[in-house]
């Protein structure tokens, strides 16, 4: 077997003569140290396990605790011990034994055990929202085992590479307190499965729990003092994590102290900008990220691979990394060239006018025959001069372009149909668990259509087999060398335009301490992390 091991009250202060009397029991009140974050984005999801995108994993990360943790401290997003204080691996890697930390308290007071895991995951599979899409392919309904009230067994149909990254979104609810809180609903016994309920109140153990919460506005959230992992002096008791769209309005509350936090998705001359200002700091580090133009693969004329090709080397790389993204690299494929598993040899598209009209020729498209919509999200400007570039660039080789703004909700909404999903929509990407796999079957294979990574709607059958295989291959070098074959194909197919993996920025002022940038989606953004020292 391979064994991984990892690793109050509070009361007014009373008279002297009450503190000697009961010193265990008084501690002196904390100090109130608020935090003002400002999102561009609103959470989509407050039920952690539909949590998709990067405000609604804020949410869940703060409110919930998952089983494993990406390992911060490292600045890494290998997993570490959490709620599970220790796990094993069978040979075959489809057995994985967790044992569970004692004395977890959920936001009920009730202590956390396998029994709340083994149901957690098996509401996420019957869920079928969120990361389930992970996990289904190799977990059963009923295989997450309870052996004891401290150990938990998952049996999996086969070995699966990315499975224990992924365990890090895996996050786990108050079994009792949700089935004492259901309506009806869709799932049988388990009616609407706590839906209504988490809409007003969390079922978690995270370090805060939800005050208060309106969707297109504000989520108050609140300190939990029997958190696990414990306070200390300086760190944030409420946390006000805000939705704000306009640029403009973020920045000036940031300058004027109004905010304590702002989000990576301002522009890079804002960013450039806070630099300047006294009191700010701006932290940038590179990404494992993906910025890309997906193209709708099932609509047409972006069903033919030869005009997809034309557009790829019709659009100008170099003007958007120098003068819109003002540094980061150059995209080399679906994969961020910093994440382990990243080919080399993938096939790079550079801009070339004369390759652009010979492909469109081939593709039978005459200039001025075409007119592509492109979607960005309008809290996010840098997507605008991306589309004016795209626009500039297309016009060059005879394809008109559409540029639409949209609220992040309504593009999730469209993602969710071939037919609703626009010709071509700007996406960041981060990952999501800490594997290749996250940027190949998880954006490139059928099981994720409907969600906003696979607006590509992108379907080769050789493709699938390869990261099916590579899923289930233990030996590691044997594993990396089919997502790179993967990737090579699916780059040849041009189901976007890779653009960038940019540089990851993010300001605050400068009384905030902790901050660590991680790579994985959402989880740099955890209040406990921070201390305030004014």
């Amino acid at each position: 077997m391979r064994s991984w091991r990892g690793l109050t009250f509070t009361l007014a202060a009373m008279a002297a003569v009450a503190l000697a009397a009961t010193p265990a029991l008084v501690q002196s009140q904390p100090r109130e140290v608020p935090f003002t974050h400002i999102e561009t984005q609103i959470i989509t999801a407050i039920d952690p396990q539909a949590a998709v995108d990067e405000s609604s994993l804020h949410s869940a990360i703060n409110l919930y605790d998952p089983l494993i943790y990406p390992n911060v401290e490292e600045g890494s997003m290998n997993p570490r011990p959490h709620i599970a204080e220790s796990w094993q691996i069978s040979p075959d890697g489809r057995t994985y034994t967790f044992k569970i930390r004692r004395g977890v308290k959920f936001h009920s007071g009730r202590e956390l055990t396998a029994d709340d895991v083994a149901w957690s995951m098996d509401r996420m599979l019957r869920l079928k929202r969120g990361f389930s899409w992970v996990f289904a392919p190799v977990l059963d309904l009923g295989a997450t085992q309870v052996v004891d009230p401290y150990t938990v067994r998952m049996r999996l149909k086969e070995a699966y590479a990315p499975f224990l990254g992924a365990l890090e979104l895996f996050f786990i609810m108050d079994k009792n307190l949700i089935m004492a809180n259901l309506r009806p609903g869709p799932f049988g016994e388990f009616g609407d499965y706590g839906a209504s309920f988490l809409e007003r109140q969390d079922a978690g153990s995270g370090p805060f729990r939800m005050e208060r919460w309106d969707r297109a506005t504000e989520m108050v959230m609140v300190r939990f003092p029997d958190y696990w992992r414990g306070w200390k002096e300086g760190k944030i008791t409420r946390v006000f994590y805000k939705t704000v769209t306009e640029e403009a309005t973020v920045k000036t509350l940031l300058i004027a102290g109004q905010a304590d936090m702002v989000p990576q998705w301002l522009s890079a001359q804002s960013f450039q900008e806070l630099k300047q200002t006294p009191g700010i700091v701006v932290k940038e580090d590179p990404t494992v990220q993906l910025f890309h133009l997906q193209m709708n693969t099932k609509k047409p004329p972006l069903n033919n691979v030869k005009l997809r090709q034309a557009i790829s080397y019709a659009f100008d790389y170099d003007k958007a990394l120098q003068q819109i993204f003002l540094g980061g690299t150059k995209a080399r494929g679906p994969v961020p060239v910093r994440t382990p598993g990243w080919a080399p040899n993938v096939p790079l598209y550079s801009r070339n006018l004369t390759k652009a009209r010979e492909l469109m020729a081939e593709a039978g498209v005459q200039p001025g025959q075409v007119t592509l919509e492109y979607v960005w999200v309008t809290a996010l400007p840098l997507e605008r001069l991306i589309g004016l570039l795209l626009q500039s660039n297309l016009q060059e080789i005879g394809i008109k372009v559409e540029i639409v703004g949209e609220p992040w909700a309504n593009v999730v909404a469209r993602a969710t149909k071939p037919e609703t999903t626009p010709h071509i929509t700007a996406i960041f990407d981060t990952l999501k668990y800490p594997h290749v796999d996250s940027h190949t079957y998880g954006m490139y294979h059928p099981t994720c259509w409907g969600t906003f990574r696979c607006m590509s709607y992108y379907e080769n059958p050789e493709v699938s087999r390869v990261l099916e295989a590579a899923r289930r291959v233990v030996d590691t070098k044997e594993q990396m060398r089919l997502y790179q074959e993967a990737q090579v194909m699916i780059a040849r197919d041009a189901p976007s335009i890779y653009v960038a993996n940019p540089l990851h920025r993010i300001a605050f002022r400068n009384y905030v301490k902790g901050y660590r940038y991680v790579g994985l989606l959402g989880f740099d953004v955890n209040f406990w992390d921070y201390t305030i020292e004014r």
